[in-house]
């Protein structure tokens, strides 16, 4: 006679009923009122919701997360060459920025910082473009107002000229 393997179940007894707990609990559930789902209630609550979503700020939307600080500027240390550079570009224009308004005077000493950093870039390089060193001068100095163009081009030119005979001693040096 095969040996069989034993089994989870209980044997039946007469004074046990073969009905499983789980089975109880399911004939329980079915018996019990079942209480109404939302969507049973209102089937279009899918809908409204996703109107709702759409009517809301998509701020709304986002789980709230905490706010990284705004990177501070790196403050680099000026070289010698861009403070001689910027020394150059500044010559004969201190009375002219004084007479700037204050939201000028921050474009154009922001301005003048980029066109120094540029031109130093450009002195760098093994050939220096001429053209490009007098067309950032001119930008920066395009920003005073009522400038005039034949003042502008001399300053350019003297001033490029100038960086030039710095970017010479510069290459002597090396």
């Amino acid at each position: 006679m095969p040996i069989k393997p034993p089994t989870k179940e209980k044997p039946s007894t007469p004074e046990t009923p073969e009905i499983l707990e789980e089975d109880k609990i399911k004939a329980a559930a079915e018996k019990a009122p079942r209480p109404e789902t939302s969507l049973e209630k209102e089937p279009n609550l899918i809908e409204k919701k996703l109107e709702i979503e759409k009517a809301a700020p998509p701020t709304s939307r986002i789980p709230f997360m905490h706010k990284k600080p705004a990177p501070q500027p790196v403050i680099l240390e000026k070289s010698k060459t861009f403070k001689e550079i910027e020394s150059i570009l500044s010559e004969g224009l201190g009375e002219i920025y004084q007479s700037l308004p204050d939201n000028l005077k921050e474009q154009f000493k922001v301005k003048g910082e980029e066109t120094t950093t540029q031109i130093e870039k450009i002195i760098s390089q093994t050939k220096i473009a001429v053209h490009k060193i007098v067309d950032l001068i001119k930008s920066w100095l395009m920003i005073i107002p009522g400038i005039n163009k034949f003042f502008l081009e001399q300053e350019s030119k003297l001033k490029a000229g100038k960086i030039l005979s710095l970017a010479e001693k510069k290459k002597v040096e090396k």
